[in-house]
């Protein structure tokens, strides 16, 4: 059986990565590719279009008028397998509605010509046809992966920037503690935030009136020995940019993405990753007028079995209620799977524990959360939640 066909037609859905994934490995990469396309899809197959292309890959777009017309469809596929005589042609079945799927690959079959399914989990390509001489064409592994920055083209988002970790590797395992020794620092991490934020205002010195907590005294203390600030039970220095955003809550996202750094399943990974939606415009500043809400961040993001994993971290403490804060949070991770398509996968690491009711609604939005004392498992839960379906 030969390794590769010249030409893939695809049924464009809401899903990018059955298409993606096979044109990412060399040896099965097509030179060419049609896609049929509901009016529904249009934008989408426009983004998939614009990577392809960037790939070397010639894109025809196939407009499907009515996807419930049986016939229509199939004299349609008639047309375009003749079109394409003499050429090496497959059909890539993942995509579209259930009725399209079942009139190409119908017509497919028909016409002898390959068909086959990806399979995005396991990176693999099930062929669901047989060779010339009716033999199960054998299961072929994808020698692919997809980065963060193809896999949001793919989906029309544009993969505006990142950055690198604030602390050195020395200045988290001074911060570590807060986890390791969770009982003995959560007490205190709701007025280090609040001294941190309020330091913002005064050079990022602000003073200090907690003197009867214990706690919160051992902890500033503790945290000038370390030198990450400096603190004289008058005042506290929180000295720059760097300090205060680390002590107030980018610990957390840092110390996040140092547990994910040897997930081997993890493809790419990214720290405040910032991305534009299908709207945002390029040519223009970020802070331009038509910009204005068609950006976000992610605190991290990472690619694992080709689907994006987002995680949101949080530091602050949520009321029992669930209040504000934590639904803004839930409904900020549930509006950025529209970044990634259907099977973006989301989490909340709260260094608190969170109540019931955020738990229940989390549940229903289908967002993880680790948090608490869970978090001295860090990297063991995250690699459970990679695993889950």
């Amino acid at each position: 059986m030969q390794s590769k066909y010249d030409v893939h037609f695809c049924l464009i859905s809401d899903q990018a990565a059955p298409s993606l994934l096979p044109i990412l490995d060399p040896d099965f990469k097509p030179k060419e590719a049609v896609f049929l396309v509901s009016d529904k899809m249009k934008s989408n197959a426009e983004a998939l279009e614009k990577v392809f292309k960037e790939k070397n890959i010639k894109v025809t777009l196939v407009r499907i008028e009515n996807i419930y017309d049986f016939q229509e469809m199939e004299n349609c596929f008639i047309e375009l397998i003749d079109q394409f005589d003499g050429k090496d042609i497959a059909l890539n079945v993942t995509g579209g509605t259930k009725l399209m799927a079942i009139v190409a690959q119908n017509t497919f079959a028909m016409g002898g010509k390959p068909i086959f399914y990806v399979d995005s989990d396991n990176n693999q390509i099930l062929f669901i046809s047989r060779d010339e001489k009716g033999q199960s064409i054998p299961n072929k592994m994808l020698n692919c992966q997809i980065d963060l920055k193809t896999y949001l083209s793919a989906y029309g988002m544009v993969y505006k920037s990142t950055k690198q970790p604030l602390a050195s590797e020395q200045l988290i395992t001074n911060l570590e503690p807060f986890i390791k020794q969770y009982d003995k620092y959560k007490d205190s991490i709701p007025g280090l935030n609040y001294y941190a934020s309020e330091s913002q205002k005064n050079g990022f010195k602000v003073k200090f009136t907690n003197h009867d907590d214990e706690s919160l005294v051992s902890l500033l203390e503790e945290l000038h020995h370390k030198n990450l600030l400096d603190f004289d039970r008058h005042r506290i220095d929180f000295r720059d940019t760097v300090h205060k955003d680390l002590l107030n809550g980018v610990w957390l996202e840092e110390i996040t993405y140092k547990a994910i750094e040897n997930i081997k399943s993890i493809q790419d990974k990214a720290l405040s990753l910032e991305v534009g939606n299908s709207s945002y415009d390029q040519n223009k500043h970020q802070y331009a007028l038509k910009n204005q809400g068609n950006q976000n961040e992610f605190d991290i993001a990472f690619m694992a079995k080709n689907r994006l994993h987002i995680i949101e971290c949080k530091t602050q403490l949520m009321n029992k209620e669930g209040g504000i804060k934590s639904e803004e949070i839930l409904y900020k991770l549930e509006a950025l799977k529209n970044y990634g398509g259907l099977m973006t996968k989301k989490c909340l690491v709260s260094y608190f524990e969170v109540p019931e009711s955020v738990k229940n609604r989390a549940k229903e939005l289908h967002i993880e959360i680790i948090q608490g004392k869970d978090l001295q498992r860090l990297r063991e839960k995250i690699s459970n939640w990679i695993g889950k379906a």
